[in-house]
């Protein structure tokens, strides 16, 4: 790790113990379901358009029915986040021992988490961030998983991320009875019109290239005659073609 490195971690360290340590020169206190969180406006106003609007020009103690909590909390005050689990750490929905987390079903549900808490809280920098942890993971997921995320990215409005999921769901091969299942008829339709591009798109690349043209015929030698009806421009064009 450089030496600059180093200096952004202590710094982000040194703000993410601002939360830890509570009340430490806090401006603000949330009351959340009975508990009371204290936080500072700065930090909060500049990570977060959601506190951004909520906070000006308000008391120091406000009620709220929900705060960012977890990675989304760390990232509001440190800027950093890890948003896959820690290696081998037990999770829900991985029953895998000693499971690196790196696309299993745990791991895409909390970064599905991850995601609607920046989306919610308006933290735009760990949306971004999360969406492109999630494009990777659908790579190699369960296509459970992926549609999971395909909804997700549909809800959120994530385009990219619609698209990588729409494409990986219509190579699935999953039948549409099945996708219905687990879909909205409108984003089974969607994946039928991706597989008939698809499927003609690839038509036309296998298609045989067309016969090549014969070459025209070759015209026999017309010699002249000499005679009347013979003029020099046609004696020249018949020798031309011998």
């Amino acid at each position: 790790m450089s030496s600059l490195e180093e200096s952004l971690r202590s710094l982000s360290l040194d703000y993410l113990n601002l939360l830890i340590n509570g009340q430490a020169f806090s401006d603000v206190t949330f009351s959340v379901e009975g508990r009371l969180v204290h936080a500072h406006r700065c930090i909060l106003a500049a990570r977060s358009l959601f506190f951004r609007k909520f906070s000006v020009g308000r008391s120091r103690r406000l009620g709220l029915t929900r705060y960012p909590r977890g990675r989304a909390g760390r990232f509001l005050y440190s800027g950093q986040v890890s948003i896959v689990p820690q290696k081998h750490e037990p999770r829900p929905n991985c029953g895998e021992r000693g499971c690196w987390h790196t696309h299993c079903t745990s791991a895409v549900d909390l970064a599905l988490d991850t995601l609607a808490a920046a989306r919610s809280f308006g933290v735009e920098q760990l949306a971004l961030l999360t969406q492109k942890q999630l494009s990777s993971m659908v790579e190699k997921a369960s296509i459970d998983d992926v549609m999971k995320v395909l909804l997700a990215s549909r809800k959120q409005d994530m385009h990219q991320l619609w698209t990588t999921c729409s494409h990986l769901v219509a190579k699935s091969g999953l039948p549409p009875e099945v996708l219905a299942k687990h879909l909205p008829i409108d984003v089974v339709a969607k994946i039928e019109e991706l597989r008939i591009k698809s499927s003609i798109a690839r038509r036309s690349i296998d298609a045989p290239p067309p016969p090549p043209s014969s070459p025209p015929p070759r015209h026999g030698c017309r010699r002249g005659s000499g005679g009347p009806e013979d003029s020099p421009n046609e004696t020249s064009i018949g020798l031309v073609g011998c």
